[in-house]
């Protein structure tokens, strides 16, 4: 049974598929396997990957990929495989076989379903040491990369192409629920924050219109008073040192008050363009 046109085994790179054959690993142990042998070999698996140590030897995982391209599995075979929960290899594995022979609409299918899976994989790099990914880090790789484990991908599809023909239906992913919260709460507290601004302002304001009174019934008071002593120092010496005294602290209070009157001021033509910014901007 021929699969993309070809001999499933020529999916491989030949000088990938000699390595293969020659590795001890094939030779010990995929003789005669069949797909529920395969299982067995599966569930021994402890990493993936493709060709180590120089280009020279072989992965287990990349061995028994190719065993499966020979023995060519049923579909209900490999739908078992990628099903798998408890072994994580097996459906690793089950999802390379997949990949490299069902359509680009069966691969979107079943492979899609797999990002909601997080475990962790230990994968060999080419110098032979181990990294760690996870199974939705190694489905994406597969239904992106051109080339992976050291094996040729077959074309894919775009999805957005299959879409346009309904071959498939758009996409969704669970993350698309906790982002729509995300987005939905952050409007909420953006709102919130506009709300609270304007009542924070008006509150200074009011608290500074009260400051303002009392120092405005403060200076009635003192100016009732300086105009008493004058009064009263209209019948004494002018050139009394006392009253040389109070003028000068007359004096001094007024431009204090003139001082902090302009303060005031300034402070409410702030207070303003401020409100009005905030006004604008909501």
């Amino acid at each position: 049974k021929t699969v993309k046109g070809t001999n499933p085994q020529f999916l491989v790179e030949k000088i990938i598929r000699q390595r293969i054959y020659d590795s001890m690993y094939w030779k010990e142990h995929c003789f005669a396997l069949t797909a529920e042998l395969v299982v067995d070999k599966g569930m021994d698996l402890r990493y993936i990957g493709g060709i180590y140590a120089g280009n020279i030897k072989p992965t287990p995982f990349l061995c028994l990929a190719l065993k499966m391209l020979q023995i060519q599995p049923d579909k209900d075979i490999v739908l078992e495989f990628i099903q798998q929960e408890e072994f994580k290899y097996i459906r690793a594995l089950g999802a390379m076989y997949l990949r490299l022979t069902f359509e680009s609409t069966e691969i979107y299918k079943y492979l899609e379903p797999l990002y909601n899976d997080f475990r962790k994989l230990r994968f060999m790099n080419k110098m032979g040491r181990f990294e760690a990914i996870y199974m939705d880090d190694f489905i994406d790789n597969l239904l992106r990369e051109d080339r992976y484990c050291d094996i040729q991908l077959p074309r894919l599809q775009k999805r957005w192409a299959l879409e346009e023909v309904d071959a498939l239906p758009q996409y969704k992913s669970l993350l698309d629920g906790d982002l729509v919260a995300m987005s939905d709460s952050e409007d909420e507290e953006e709102e919130e924050e506009k709300k609270e601004k304007p009542r924070l302002t008006s509150r200074r304001r009011h608290s500074r219109d009260r400051e303002r009174d009392v120092g405005d019934r403060r200076e009635a008071r003192e100016r009732e008073k300086m105009r008493e002593r004058r009064e009263r120092g209209d019948d004494e010496p002018a050139t009394s040192s006392s009253s040389r005294k109070d003028e000068d602290r007359r004096r001094d209070r007024d431009r204090d008050r003139d001082r902090s009157r302009d303060r005031d001021r300034d402070r409410d033509r702030k207070d303003k363009r401020g409100k009005n910014a905030i006004f604008a901007a909501g």
